[in-house]
């Protein structure tokens, strides 16, 4: 099966000019990126592969060449507030310091919360809830309440059973003791202490079932807002929907024709037709301007390019081979920035075309002026003469072509116009004519909906004795099973107060007999007071973790209320159940604009546990600094940041070079199962090629800012072809010379030299899923097997 391309990078190039240097950082680089596939970028230092990451996310704004995102054009000068935002949520990038991604001043839960709302993710979610928030509140109301019930009972008891279970074990234990009897100190400090390690396991247990109980709570609804949505509902809310329906159009029907209302509807339509028709429009304006200045700049780029290999070399035929290109690009350039406002409703693939066609033209001009005499200086008036009276490139089809793209939309937005002039016409008569109902059948549909509301009260009025009936013996359960809890409560607080005389004996027994007994040895009297001190600090830490538990609770009651109230459980929602109709929709209503900032605090805080948990990270570390953090942890923080805005493309930039190799291992396995899950597209930048060839579905050879080869990473490393990638290979630490000194290995450049003017390097494609770049007899070479030896990239 296919994947979809979500990134697609075609003749990519970036300069860096400095007076009469041109650094070619990135130069007509192109590949594709599909859905949860890998691409490894793989390079030397200086290769270019991280200004190719920096210009995708537009970190360089001024480089040339075409960049889509799911089939969106995001390159060029300037792009639309709209394109900037897709790009910003869509496109994350991975540093190689996970600092560059950290503010060391903020907590992990201010980090991961920046993204979520600058890309306004949280408003969507908010947004999606109010479409339909208060219609299921009160179609599952009472659905809601007895789950939230039965949720809460449950709860107690996997408390209690928990409670109950460290309570029978330490009632007694503590007291019987003997710290006289012979036998290792610390294993009679472990043998009290691990009643508070204990403890605290104990309640991580209680604290992880609060969380699935929250998390369960979310899912009924999220399952009840689908049911009802598909319209998945009983035959009495069925009914009750159609009636309430038909009476809303009755009303409409008893003021206007039919035909009347026809009109109306048809008219908004049209208008909402014309509104969208006048907007993408706008868009295909501004896009495909953005394109022509981008094609433009670039043809200005390589105008001064060669306008600098003119000026800079002192090879004549060079210079007289920089000087052609100068004055074709040139006047190349003036002759289509001059027809930009003709070409502006061509698009993209119609302007890729369009600039292929430049393009030979410029290389068939080139041609003409082959016979030239570099030596001579009247060469130059030749090329000059030529260009201005014979350089002139046939556009007027495109201009045909966007010309009548623009009659076209123009044409049907006009007659979207005429349409709704007509129909204003017509409703002013239709307006005149009769209702279409009489006020006695509005009144039989009013029967309708009281008959179909009566209907739906006995079924629910049924459904409520049957629900209170269940709901008053949950809440004997739920009394007895606090009473219960109370007891067990008060237990532990009694086993806390012998914990401490228990600690208190053994400090007594400890200083008091066991520091006697080891006599004038000053040094096992030091060694022994550091331990005691160490066991005073291990209880001490315990402590502090046994009261963050109380601090969670407290969170995750707060987060309880939150969810209550989008079930609308919570108690003054639940009261609004019980008065009329209208002033309850009034009271909703005032209620969901109260309730939105605690609705919003804790989607952000879902949405933030969700992407530390996808990494293999505790929902407690949110609320960390990162300096609290290893290096490996940093990093997958990292990349929870990157991916809590779901987006289809992350690049990134050397991610596991500053971490040790045993967590480098974690991190790549995490990124590679991540990607494959959420159907992410990933450029993998990186030097280490034993992880590329691990991690990557596709491999891209850069040097000196081109792609020298690429391909399925299987095919590449089977048989590289490149003296390059040849050179890359071999540098490759093996088993098989694990023992032998490490080598210098000269990276072999002389093929550059062959690639220079007059020859001409292109792409060659060697087999399938296999491409090489350089000239015909380059490849021909460099595909004899006597031309080299291949470097062998498999352990050995």
């Amino acid at each position: 099966m296919n994947k979809k391309p979500i990134l697609e990078i075609e003749n990519l190039k970036k300069y860096f000019v400095n007076k009469s240097v041109v650094n070619k950082a990135v130069d007509g680089v192109s590949f594709k990126v599909h859905e949860g596939e890998v691409v490894g970028l793989i390079g030397e230092s200086g290769s270019g592969k991280t200004t190719v990451g920096r210009s995708l996310l537009r970190l360089y704004d001024d480089f040339n060449g075409f960049v889509t995102l799911d089939g969106d054009i995001i390159s060029g000068k300037r792009i639309s507030r709209s394109r900037s935002k897709k790009m910003r949520k869509n496109i994350q990038m991975i540093f190689q310091d996970p600092h560059a991604s950290l503010n060391g001043q903020k907590t992990i839960f201010s980090i991961l919360k920046e993204p979520l709302i600058v890309n306004k993710i949280i408003k969507d979610e908010l947004d999606e809830l109010k479409k339909d928030w208060k219609y299921i509140q009160e179609n599952f109301h009472y659905t809601f309440l007895e789950f939230d019930k039965k949720n809460h009972l449950e709860d107690i008891k996997k408390s209690n059973k928990l409670l109950n279970k460290f309570v029978s074990k330490w009632e007694g234990s503590m007291e019987e003791i003997d710290f006289n009897l012979p036998g290792n100190i610390d294993d009679k400090f472990n043998e009290f202490y691990s009643y508070l390690e204990e403890k605290v396991a104990m309640h991580s247990s209680i604290i992880g079932e609060y969380y699935t109980t929250n998390e369960d709570m979310l899912k009924l609804y999220k399952s009840r807002q689908e049911e009802y949505r598909s319209q998945n509902l009983s035959y009495d809310e069925v009914e009750l929907k159609n009636a309430r329906d038909s009476y809303e159009q009755g009303k409409k029907l008893a003021r206007y024709s039919s035909s009347y209302i026809d009109l109306s509807e048809q008219k908004a339509a049209l208008v909402a037709s014309i509104k969208q028709q006048k907007r993408a429009k706008r868009d295909a304006l501004s896009i495909s301007k953005n394109v022509i200045s981008n094609i433009c700049e670039e043809m200005k780029h390589e105008m001064a390019l060669h306008k600098n290999n003119a000026l800079s070399t002192v090879n004549l035929a060079y210079h007289l081979h920089s000087f052609k290109m100068w004055k074709m690009n040139e006047s190349a350039y003036k002759q289509v920035r001059s027809l930009k406002s003709k070409l502006q409703y061509l698009d993209l693939q119609q302007t890729k075309r369009m600039v292929k066609e430049v393009n030979q033209y410029i290389s068939n001009f080139y041609k003409n002026l082959d016979g030239l005499n570099a030596e001579l200086e009247s060469s130059k008036d030749d090329v000059l003469k030529a260009v201005s009276e014979h350089f002139l490139i046939d556009l007027s089809s495109y201009i045909e072509i966007s010309n009548n793209k623009e009659m076209e939309v123009n044409n049907q937005i006009r007659e979207l116009e005429t349409q709704i002039k007509g129909l204003k016409e017509k409703l002013k008569v239709a307006k005149k004519d009769p209702a279409a109902i009489s006020h006695d059948q509005l009144e039989k549909r009013k029967v309708k909906l009281e008959k179909a509301q009566n209907l739906y009260d006995s079924e629910l009025a049924v459904y409520v004795q049957e629900y209170q009936k269940r709901i008053y013996d949950l809440d004997i359960l739920i009394a007895k099973a606090l009473d219960e809890d109370a007891q067990l409560t008060k237990r532990v607080h009694s086993l806390d107060v012998v914990f401490k005389q228990t600690f208190s004996r053994f400090r007594n027994w400890y200083l008091n007999d066991y520091l006697k007994s080891l006599g004038d040895d000053k040094k096992k009297i030091s060694l022994a007071k550091i331990d005691l001190n160490i066991y005073k600090t291990n209880v001490k830490k315990k402590n502090e973790s046994l009261a963050s538990y109380f601090v969670e609770k407290k969170y995750l009651r707060k987060d309880l209320s939150s969810i209550r109230k989008i079930l609308g459980t919570d108690l003054v929602t639940d009261k609004l159940f019980a008065v009329n109709k209208k002033a309850r929709k009034v009271a909703l209503s005032v209620l969901g604009w109260l309730y939105t900032p605690q609705i919003k605090y804790l989607f952000i805080k879902n949405r933030i546990y969700q992407a530390l948990n996808d990494v293999g990270l505790l929902k407690q570390f949110a609320y960390r600094y990162p300096h609290e953090f290893s290096g490996g942890q940093r990093q997958r923080i990292v990349i929870a940041r990157a991916l809590i805005t779901n987006p289809k493309v992350i690049v990134a930039d050397e991610p596991i070079a500053s971490l040790d190799i045993s967590i480098q291992a974690q991190v790549v396995n995490l990124l590679k199962d991540l990607c494959e899950k959420k159907k992410i597209g990933m450029i993998f930048i990186a030097h280490d090629l034993s992880m590329i060839e691990y991690v990557a579905d596709r491999v891209q050879i850069m040097h000196l800012g081109k792609i020298v080869e690429s391909g399925k990473t299987e095919k590449i490393y089977d048989k590289p072809i490149h003296p390059y990638t040849n050179n890359l290979f071999k540098a490759i630490p093996k088993i098989s010379n694990a023992n032998e000194k490490f080598q210098n290995v000269s990276f072999e450049l002389s093929y550059l030299e062959e690639q220079r003017f007059p020859n001409v390097p292109f792409i060659h494609e060697i087999e399938k899923d296999h491409f090489v770049y350089g000239t015909d007899s380059q490849v021909e070479k460099w595909l004899k097997s006597e031309h080299y030896s291949k470097a062998s990239t498999r352990v050995k």
